[in-house]
């Protein structure tokens, strides 16, 4: 590749691997084996060590370090990272969706005390989740298109295989354009800056989860949203032998292959913000969403600051619940209330009534559709209707910026 292009994503991957080899059973190799992958692996680290996160570059203050800044408040966001924040959340989604590549290969195999064994064959699946489609920012891509988070499954051949003789992380690169050889971090949770699992890390389960990272400093960039090739070494001996070699398309999503790239957003913690009608500032909704205990849940409230039929500011307060990965909330319960006063002149607490109903949807990071209907009692003569209204985002928090 001459240049970052994106091409369809077709099912038929471009997948390309060398002899592979195993035995029925684990086999005890030589020691020399043990010294000669532990040797070729030292190479490879070494490499690594040189552009660690310690180094000049990252003490420049550039913004590139999220380890090392010099910038008060709250650390910055990893200027390397490969997706939008806001494409994922923990746990990493377990099942491919839309086109995926996928290859058998081995692995090299050793045991706690660090004896080598016959490599392990295991299959790796690679393939994209849809991020929002608004693709208004860098350095996800250059081009404002499209952008996904690109995932790696490593499944061995059991569900419940042996923790005793196991598979280890291999050293992973990728090729892009003219720049050869970016180290390719993997990650077991998204939106993290370095952590990773390390080469030559055990591999204990039947399905293990990864995304693709790049290391928050000097060590080659790649764009995943465009077409790379992607090295998977076992480091097995000199000759590359097991190596894998993935040819992976750039990502341009389509309605059959990603409907989720044109669907709402799924609901999280990336919609808490302002939103507002640029062509009536003075009235906004505030939204707020967090995770419930035991994971399957969030709560969604919003404060919608507006105002009576007489002009004088009127809030209106929704709360409800939603199950995880949900894009839209229906017919929210809306409140309204009366019987305070100013900086806590009231008593013990004010008066709660029902307003109505709101729905809430998300078509991208900045825009928020929102349905409402309900009314006042006689008495209060607040304000009453129903309708449709789709606002704009007012900021970002702690620029994690939503895309």
């Amino acid at each position: 590749m001459n240049a970052l292009i994106r091409v369809t994503l077709a099912l038929a991957a471009g997948v390309f691997a060398c002899p592979v080899f195993a035995a029925d059973a684990p086999v005890k190799l030589s020691a020399e084996t043990a010294a000669a992958h532990a040797s070729a692996g030292a190479v490879k680290r070494a490499k690594l060590l040189a552009n660690n996160p310690r180094g000049a570059s990252a003490q420049s203050g550039n913004g590139t370090s999220a380890v090392n800044t010099t910038v008060s408040g709250p650390r910055l966001a990893n200027a390397y990272r490969a997706y939008p924040p806001s494409c994922s959340a923990d746990p990493l989604p377990t099942e491919p969706t839309g086109p995926y590549y996928s290859a058998d290969m081995p692995l090299y195999t050793r045991d706690g005390a660090g004896n080598s064994y016959t490599p392990e064959v295991v299959t790796i699946y690679i393939w994209r989740m849809a991020c929002s489609s608004t693709g208004n920012l860098a350095p996800y891509n250059t081009d404002n298109g499209d952008n996904a988070i690109t995932l790696m499954r490593i499944d061995r051949a059991s569900a419940n295989p042996s923790t005793s003789i196991y598979p280890t992380i291999p050293f992973i690169t990728s090729n892009q354009g003219s720049t050869t050889g970016n180290f390719v971090r993997i990650a077991a949770e998204p939106n993290t800056v370095i952590s990773e699992a390390p080469y030559d890390s055990a591999i204990l389960y039947g399905t293990n989860i990864y995304v693709l990272e790049n290391y928050p400093f000097d060590a080659g960039y790649t764009y995943y949203n465009y077409d790379f090739d992607l090295l998977i070494d076992p480091v097995l001996d000199q000759a590359c032998t097991g190596c894998t070699l993935f040819q992976i398309d750039g990502y341009v999503p389509t309605q059959g292959d990603y409907p989720a790239a044109f669907q709402n957003l799924p609901i999280d913690g990336y919609m808490s913000s302002a939103w507002f009608d640029p062509a009536h500032a003075g009235e906004g909704v505030l939204t707020e969403i967090y995770d419930n205990a035991g994971g399957t849940s969030r709560t969604i409230f919003a404060a919608w600051y507006t105002y009576d039929p007489n002009g004088i500011p009127f809030w209106l307060v929704a709360q409800g619940v939603l199950p995880i990965g949900a894009n839209s909330v229906v017919n929210v319960p809306v409140y309204y209330y009366t019987g305070g006063g100013f900086a806590g002149d009231f008593g013990a607490s004010t008066d709660s009534h029902v307003w109505g109903t709101m729905s809430f949807s998300f078509p991208d990071c900045g825009h928020m559709t929102f349905t409402f209907n309900g009314q006042t009692d006689a008495t209060t003569n607040g304000p009453s209707g129903s309708g449709t209204r789709t606002w704009v985002r007012l900021a970002d928090i702690n620029g994690l910026w939503c895309e």
